[in-house]
């Protein structure tokens, strides 16, 4: 396979007082660990917000790279290409003019911004999410409408992404966006080798719902497993969610029922679901062209294929392709 030719980007992972202990690492593991087989991706730099050493929760202190200080057209941070808002103080803790008035200019010359869990707070307080969506964990939603009424704020959602800023939701969320903002760098196989080293999924969608509480969900019943088992192994053919009934020995009523009790999501929905990861698998991995992907994935015509393919993931096959195309 062809080897992605890789540029250096340079991160600077903001710290701050009371600083959000897990979030914090969050950014440093995915932007900042060394990984010696890996090409050099992330160059990055700690900077505080205040002088340091810095109090982080859990009760120790973190001395910085560097201290973030104002400069003239609040360009301190020129020099990078993406900074990390990694949690913050508290909801209620207003950034400084000096540090909101920078990150917008940092913004307006081409960064890109982000924010984990409550660090959406910061984001927003520069005025640059407004008429734009952004999501934080689920146990902020209504302070944080309530203090940017003119933001669209996404709930149940894992990460949101528009005109260079991106949010994430709480705590563990911090490394879904990760690993997706690596995949858009650097491609597939380095955001897949660094999960398979974080020892989790390469990727849940965006869009996926957070878990907003501990609620234990049903467990799946054996005739449900083994339509779904039956489903991936003829997904090239035509099937119909009345013959994944069958396969379950339900009515399709009792069916649907057990399906959305069990997985959340309706039958048609799923099957879609499982078209379209097969096809990215395809995207990733191979030239064959869209009609073929589209006979194989159990779309039947390429049209078809691009339809669901960007109404789930707003993006056509074809763009898709060129992004994360390993070969």
């Amino acid at each position: 396979m062809k080897q992605k030719q890789v540029k250096t980007k340079r991160v600077a992972i903001l710290a701050y007082p009371k600083l959000c202990t897990f979030e914090f690492g969050c950014a440093v593991e995915l932007f900042s660990l060394e990984r010696k087989e890996l090409p050099e991706c992330y160059s990055t730099d700690i900077i505080a917000t205040e002088n340091d050493p810095i109090k982080a929760v859990g009760g120790f202190e973190l001395k910085t790279d560097q201290v973030f200080s104002t400069s003239p057209n609040n360009d301190f941070f020129k020099h990078y290409d993406m900074i990390v808002i990694a949690g913050w103080t508290s909801n209620h803790t207003q950034a400084s003019d000096q540090l909101l008035a920078a990150l917008r200019h940092f913004h307006s010359i081409g960064g890109t911004l982000v924010a984990f869990c409550g660090g959406a707070f910061v984001l927003a307080q520069t005025g640059l999410l407004n008429n734009k969506t952004a999501t934080t964990h689920w146990m902020y939603t209504e302070e944080f409408k309530r203090q940017f009424p003119l933001i669209e704020f996404q709930e149940n959602v894992l990460y949101t992404e528009e005109e260079r800023l991106y949010t994430s939701a709480g705590s563990a969320a911090a490394l879904d966006l990760g690993l997706h903002l690596i995949r858009k760098h650097f491609g597939a196989s380095i955001s897949n080798h660094i999960a398979k080293r974080l020892v989790i999924s390469p990727q849940r969608e965006g869009g996926q719902a957070q878990y907003a509480a501990a609620i234990p969900k049903p467990e799946k019943p054996k005739h449900l497993n083994k339509s779904i088992q039956w489903a991936n192994e003829n997904l090239d053919k035509n099937i119909s969610i009345d013959e994944m009934a069958q396969q379950a020995c339900l009515s399709r009523r009792s069916f649907d029922r057990h399906f959305r009790d069990s997985l959340g999501q309706s039958p048609k929905a799923w099957l879609t679901q499982q078209r379209i990861n097969l096809a990215r698998e395809f995207l990733e991995n191979s030239q064959t062209d869209m009609e073929q992907i589209a006979m194989q994935t159990g779309f039947g015509s390429a049209m078809n294929l691009r339809h669901h393919f960007s109404q789930v993931l707003g993006v056509s096959p074809t763009h898709y392709r060129k992004q994360f195309l390993l070969l």
